[in-house]
């Protein structure tokens, strides 16, 4: 939900503000927004030249530098500095506390009305000892345990859910062609419940008190409310900040929330049963829904002539309010709009409006709790029309997700971008293709396709499928930021991060890939994972057929490898392990703190791949004893193999051993050439020549099973391997028909 607009304003001191009140104020002081700019009123010294105001945010606020500071005006009396200049004794309190209050008003630079402002004439030179030097801080009116002064449901908000803002985003219709179920969803966080709570409490608050208080303590923290509401009898236009030297409290009077709430409830009522009025006739005929759109301003005319805001507020303030027949109009209109689910909450709604009619005795509290109800499910009705419009055109969103998605990104770039990215991640996908000889491929006879002997536009199209592979298995130094609230977090999303110099390695993503930014960093968490059990794999084979100081094993002893076995311990590596295994080829980074949360991420698992190598020893233990007598927590591995299996993991896991890059790129070979097969077209058997892919069906359809050539070793993590490779060729497909036609363009392989 978005915040309230930001009240940034600045405070000028006049030089009117020391003088006493009877004196006229000098409009020579008066600066020209001075609409805007609230002054402190307080007492403080003359040889204060400038005052920050409290409402500015990101400004240092120095607290001044007194000798002594007396915090009690009570227990005794001031000591005097200066015996030629006496100050006058201070004035005895009487009655609340609040009465001493210093005001900063936001509408007009001086004193207009009430006791508060008929302050005291500053002495001619400052006491240090004074307590009227109170160091004040920034208060910005945007902060989370200050109530919004609008709802949280209002035409802004819901803004993002109209047609065609949805049509004219290239990140939602670019996620659909992923999750055909896409939907959008109210937000329900602590957070937001906490704000609304908030927000609802302060228009009870209002309503039976006309108290619009929110107070602080001297270091900003919330403090239970002392009203300021009898010095400012009338809410303001604009925040007003009151000090209260006896509680040490400030006291942040502000503007009436009423008026915004009624207006901005009728914008979003007028908007919900108005669904037609934001389709424009680029996607559908306006004649066919042209009696709908005539019963539906007939509506919205007939909500107008019920509900004027500004009535409703007057009788509000003289108690006169009856919301029980409006809320019986606008739910018998919002029946005929919202789904048949939401037919009970409307009656809801009804009965607690009817709750507040004069004949019952109703209170004003179940009045605002009507409108509340009435703003939730307009919320839900905005919702599920928005769903039900892109399932409604998701056909046409999809057919012309390539045109639209190239044509926002040349906008986005701008004609003269020179996509060096791009031309670069490309060249060095096909400098590498050309070094190989063949790419097998099922649908060829013999060794599979020639890359040397293809077509300009086909080698492009396989020089993007290895681009995509290297994005993965190869991320750039400079990967986009994980979407996590926290910039100090860990990666969600594990990546190698190698420091060989002999690989060629882009610095940054590519610029066609910015929509899929978040998928890449998933997809190479994924081939993370699958390497380190790969790893883990040959770790324990390695244990089964290494050579041991237990005499009671013989090398004839030693039995085959199976791969029941090897299934079993993939299952418990993954149990034992985290989500992303893949962590275990992380590092410490230099700018990482020893106690900041990445860094005991790291630690939990480098403890996780301490247990996976203690279990891979324990299995290939039992793997080299079979005819040892088994116990219940089975075999217990010796010391000397722990050891081993230890530093065997120590040297060879993690991103810069010679090993770890040998089997990634085995690895990344096996996947490329299994998304070759599901994504590069057939040649007919018939005619020879290369049959049409249509991106639609093999986006929309599932990747038929093709049999990969596992390299030796690779067997157990067949399904892994035919589970990455039908992502990344969705993802692939998606980005071709999208971008096939730019890539294709003459030098862009240069």
């Amino acid at each position: 939900m978005h915040d309230p607009a930001h009240l940034n304003h600045r405070k000028r001191k006049a030089p009117a503000d020391d003088v006493k009140d009877s004196q006229p104020l000098d409009k020579s002081t008066v600066v020209d927004d001075a609409d805007t700019a609230p002054r402190q009123l307080s007492d403080w010294p003359p040889s204060s030249t400038h005052v920050s105001s409290p409402l500015a945010t990101g400004v240092v606020f120095k607290r001044p530098r007194l000798d002594k500071i007396q915090t009690s005006l009570r227990k005794r009396p001031l000591s005097r500095k200066s015996p030629a200049k006496p100050r006058p004794p201070p004035t005895a309190r009487h009655g609340s506390d609040i009465e001493d209050l210093g005001l900063v008003s936001a509408a007009d630079p001086g004193p207009s009305s009430g006791s508060l402002l008929h302050l005291r004439t500053a002495p001619n030179e400052v006491d240090p000892s004074s307590p009227s030097l109170v160091p004040f801080f920034p208060i910005d009116t945007n902060l989370i345990h200050i109530p919004s002064l609008q709802p949280l449901v209002n035409r802004q908000t819901l803004k993002e859910l109209d047609l065609d803002v949805i049509l004219r985003n290239p990140q939602l219709r670019h996620d659909l062609l992923f999750d055909p179920g896409l939907q959008f969803r109210p937000t329900c966080s602590r957070r937001k419940r906490g704000m609304c709570d908030r927000y609802w409490a302060a228009i009870v608050q209002e309503i039976e008190t006309g108290c619009t208080c929110v107070s602080f303590d001297s270091r900003g923290k919330p403090h239970p409310v002392v009203c300021a509401c009898v010095q400012v009898p009338q809410p303001p236009s604009h925040p007003v900040i009151a000090y209260s030297s006896a509680l040490n409290v400030l006291t942040l009077r502000m503007p009436s929330r009423i008026h915004d709430l009624l207006s901005e409830f009728l914008k979003v009522l007028l908007l919900v049963i108005q669904p037609l009025s934001t389709v424009s006739g680029m996607y559908v005929n306006p004649n066919t829904f042209k009696s709908q759109m005539q019963e539906h301003s007939a509506q919205a005319a007939y909500v107008r002539s019920i509900f004027d805001p500004v009535l409703i507020e007057q009788e509000l303030k003289h108690e006169l309010f009856d919301p029980s027949g409006l809320f019986s109009a606008i739910g018998s209109i919002l029946k005929g709009h919202c789904a048949p689910m939401r037919d009970r909450a409307v009656d809801a709604m009804v009965q607690a409006a009817r709750a507040c009619a004069p004949a019952r005795m109703g209170r004003k509290r179940e009045a605002v709790t009507a409108v509340r109800m009435c703003l939730e499910i307009l919320e839900f009705m905005k919702l599920d029309i928005a769903n039900h419009q892109l399932q409604t055109l998701r056909p046409f969103l999809m057919r012309t997700s390539g045109q639209f998605e190239l044509k926002a990104f040349r906008n986005r770039k701008g004609s003269e971008c020179s996509l060096r990215l791009t031309r670069e991640w490309l060249r060095l996908a096909h400098v590498d293709l050309q070094a190989r000889e063949w790419i097998p491929h099922p649908g060829y006879l013999g060794r599979g396709l020639h890359y040397h002997t293809l077509p300009p536009n086909q080698q492009t199209y396989l020089a993007v499928l290895k681009g995509i592979m290297d994005l993965i298995f190869d991320p750039p130094e400079k990967s986009s930021p994980p979407a996590s609230p926290s910039l100090s977090s860990p990666p969600s999303t594990p990546i190698f991060r190698t420091t060989s110099p002999s690989l060629a390695r882009l610095l940054a993503p590519p610029e066609t890939v910015y929509l899929d930014s978040a998928r890449l960093e998933v997809l190479s968490a994924d081939a993370a994972d699958v390497t380190a059990i790969y790893m883990f794999l040959l770790l324990y084979r390695q244990l089964v057929h290494s050579e041991s100081g237990d005499s009671a094993v013989s090398p004839q002893d030693f039995t085959k490898v199976e791969d029941v076995d090897l299934i079993r311990l993939k299952t418990e590596i993954r149990d034992i392990g985290s989500t992303r295994l893949g962590y275990c080829f992380s590092s410490r980074l230099v700018s990482d703190e020893v106690d900041s949360p990445r860094e005991k991420d790291l630690e939990k698992e480098r403890c996780a791949k301490q247990d996976i190598v203690l279990q891979v020893a324990k299995r290939a233990k039992e793997a080299r004893s079979p005819s040892a007598p088994s116990s219940p927590l089975g075999e217990v591995p010796g010391e000397p193999i722990v050891q081993l299996a230890q530093r065997w993991a120590d040297s060879n896991i993690h991103p810069n051993s010679s090993l770890c890059t040998m089997l990634r790129r085995r690895l990344r070979d096996v996947v490329f050439n299994s998304v070759v097969a599901q994504t590069y077209p057939n040649r007919d058997s018939t005619s020879g020549k290369l049959s049409t892919i249509d991106f639609l069906s093999c986006i929309g359809s599932q990747s038929p099973h093709i049999a990969s050539n596992l390299v030796t070793g690779m067997e157990p993590l067949a399904e892994e391997i035919r589970t990455l490779a039908e992502k990344i060729s969705r993802l692939a497909l998606i980005h071709l028909n999208a971008y096939l036609p730019l890539y294709e363009q003459d030098g862009f392989l240069a």
